[in-house]
């Protein structure tokens, strides 16, 4: 088993904090990738909210990468996803603790989808994340 930390949200604006209730649920179930993930059934992302700079879930992936992208001629900006199980969330993202309570400085994600977690991330991770009031 191997962890990552996965960046969900964009310039635009920070995810809405209550996220599940509007309707974003989706991104527990299933969540894309601009290139073919190295992760495979059994590994676990945590989730980070990239403009707000928290971490807000940790999840199981399930299922290998797909490929969406039904021709060369459809250029999607998230062609992969990995189908994924919800292990523990928080629900309001101002409850959710800052990327820094697992270890990794918020910068390590400037530019990058995911990068993997040594195993003292994760644990951080799930501690920091069960400790939220909710």
């Amino acid at each position: 088993m191997q962890a990552w930390l996965k960046a969900l949200g964009h310039a635009k604006g920070p995810m809405p904090d209550a996220w599940i209730e509007d309707g974003r649920a989706g991104a527990l179930r299933r969540t894309a990738f601009p290139r073919r993930p190295r992760m495979e059934a059994g590994d676990r992302l945590v989730y980070y909210a990239s403009v707000w700079r928290v971490v807000f879930a940790v999840v199981e992936v399930v299922g290998e990468p797909t490929d969406t992208q039904p021709v060369a001629s459809d250029p999607r900006r998230w062609p992969w996803t990995v189908p994924v199980e919800p292990l523990l969330v928080v629900p309001l993202l101002s409850n959710a603790p800052p990327v820094e309570a697992i270890g990794v400085p918020a910068r390590s994600m400037s530019q990058q989808s995911h990068i993997r977690l040594r195993e003292e991330h994760l644990e951080r991770a799930l501690d920091a994340l069960a400790g939220v009031g909710r």
